[in-house]
């Protein structure tokens, strides 16, 4: 009897940038980002049930129909602990390739490769942050897309990051509702057709990215590298600026960044569109206890919200099968 339970314990993410969005090289988009152990998803699937317990989001009903149909199997899901939507944690790729890696084990022949699994649930284009954050975790970045290619951007870099440097993440929750808008310009195929970026500010981006990111990384000048993770993604804001009315998604967001820095926070930057604000810490010079203290007051001036301290999750998603 081949196995009849699964859990998956999927990391969230957090987004740096895309530095080319002008594709004269081939390739548009690549992807810089770091895969969080806070917030995770955790769900359980079994033989012996159908459907989909502990979410309201409706899109994971949708996609559980699919792959039920793909597999001629029904599954009993539970979510114990769920990735907030849509504010720039990557909550859509872990659902979605958990639900499909587990129908893969339970169902399948459980030799899928994931990357299969996200071309089969929409997943992994035009960015693979949250494909190789489910894979891999770390500090990540892929190479970008080939526009009119089905393949899957590349991974070019992935290191482990250190786990005294910490990541303080805050989650503006009245800022939601607004970050939404430009949820639905993705809709509508904004990141089909991206406006061209200008080709020196492209090259700008680029390296910042391989000399101010990458290669600080890779001789272990973390700090250096967070600090000029935080520019490029300032950098780009400016890209973004006609859609967001501003550098970041909301002015609010702009005075919290400010603040984050004047408490010492390094590389402060908004992930994806936004609400979510997020910034690095190294917790053997600062107080991190102290730091998410001040951080939550900064928060509270602007509406409330959520506050956490996290590690980058250097793992990817943990599968544990029982018979």
């Amino acid at each position: 009897m081949g196995a009849r339970r699964v859990e998956i314990i999927a990391p969230s993410h957090v987004h740096a940038g895309n530095p080319d969005l002008n594709g004269g090289m081939g390739r548009l988009y690549g992807t810089l980002g770091y895969a969080l152990e806070e917030p995770r998803l955790r769900i359980t699937a079994e033989r012996g049930g159908t459907g989909i317990l502990g979410t309201r989001r409706r899109d994971a009903h949708e996609i559980y129909d699919m792959l039920s149909e793909r597999y001629g199997c029904d599954l009993k899901f539970r979510v114990h602990e769920e990735i907030p939507p849509h504010v720039g944690l990557g909550s859509t790729t872990a659902l979605y390739l958990s639900l499909a890696h587990a129908f893969d084990i339970l169902c399948g022949n459980a030799s899928t490769p994931i990357a299969e699994l996200a071309r089969l649930t929409g997943r992994g284009s035009p960015s693979g942050l949250g494909l190789y954050s489910y894979m891999y975790g770390g500090m990540l970045y892929d190479g970008g897309i080939r526009p009119g290619s089905r393949e899957l951007p590349p991974l070019v870099f992935r290191a482990e990051v250190p786990g005294w440097y910490r990541l303080v993440v805050l989650l503006p929750e009245q800022l939601q509702a607004r970050v939404g808008q430009y949820k639905r310009l993705e809709s509508e195929g904004l990141l089909d057709r991206p406006p061209r970026m200008d080709e020196a500010a492209a090259d700008r981006a680029s390296r910042m990215v391989l000399i101010g990111v990458l290669s600080n990384a890779a001789g272990g000048r973390w700090m250096e590298a967070f600090s000029w993770s935080g520019r490029f993604n300032r950098y780009l804001g400016a890209y973004w600026s006609r859609w967001q009315g501003g550098i970041y998604c909301c002015s609010e967001v702009e005075e919290i960044v400010s603040e984050l820095e004047s408490l010492g926070v390094t590389g402060v930057s908004q992930s994806s569109w936004g609400p979510v604000v997020y910034g690095f810490l190294d917790e053997r010079t600062i107080n991190t206890r102290l730091v998410t203290t001040r951080v939550s007051r900064v928060l509270e001036r602007h509406g409330g919200g959520r506050v956490w301290i996290t590690r980058v999750d250097n793992r990817g998603a943990r599968v544990r099968v029982y018979g």
